[in-house]
């Protein structure tokens, strides 16, 4: 299954804990369900077996940069880290593509500036 998500990536929020709970913010939750809803569309039943998930995620060159800082940019360093970028797909595909992410044997996963922002997910049955 390949799928590509026209959004800024967005990385997985410590949950917020309250007397009466914990919960994650509204924004990160619409991201996740978007993300879950577009793979349903593409997938009938989730894997038992295990998988391998190759994730790019893309972000838009800032504006704000001269045009040769915006010609020579390749890779995205900055915030969001990528494990917490990870995480995110990871938990929307749960239960989606596959039945449990601990069936996620191998990942490749690489940030970097585009034309705009998106997600490339890949998810492989090993």
């Amino acid at each position: 299954m390949k799928l590509f998500y026209p959004i800024k990536p967005k990385a997985a929020p410590r949950p917020r804990v309250t007397k009466n709970g914990t919960y994650n913010s509204k924004e990160y939750t619409q991201y996740k369900n978007g993300l879950a809803m577009l793979a349903k569309t593409r997938i009938k039943e989730p894997t038992k077996k295990p998988v391998y998930m190759k994730i790019e995620f893309f972000f838009k060159i800032p504006k704000s940069w001269n045009r040769l800082k915006r010609e020579t940019a390749k890779w995205h360093t900055g915030k969001p880290d990528i494990d917490n970028l990870q995480k995110a797909i990871k938990d929307a595909l749960n239960g989606v593509a596959y039945k449990d992410d601990s069936q996620v044997c191998f990942v490749k996963a690489r940030k970097q500036y585009a034309q705009d922002d998106g997600v490339l997910v890949e998810v492989i049955e090993c």
